[in-house]
């Protein structure tokens, strides 16, 4: 996983954390997320595992909205795929 792949996939969790129908519980997991993913000082794919834990875990909240949980599973599978290439 290189950094263009890193930041698009960052791109797609800041949408969902200005999205205001998401619950701040959420928001403040998808920033901790966010903060892995952009963390320059630690190699890309230890960045894509630390954040892929932090979604596993917020895609398990029973108040997520559906359409979120989808962004979220999409998102942890493209850090995924790119973590085992």
């Amino acid at each position: 996983m290189n950094d263009e792949e890193i930041n698009k996939v960052a791109d797609e969790l800041e949408r969902v954390v200005d999205d205001e129908n998401v619950p701040a519980n959420v928001r403040d997991s998808l920033e901790e997320a966010l903060e892995y993913l952009r963390d320059d000082g630690r190699d890309p794919s230890e960045r894509a595992a630390s954040a892929i834990n932090v979604l596993n875990d917020v895609s398990n909240d029973p108040n997520l909205p559906t359409h979120t949980r989808t962004v979220i599973w999409n998102v942890s599978g493209e850090l995924e795929t790119a973590t085992t290439e």
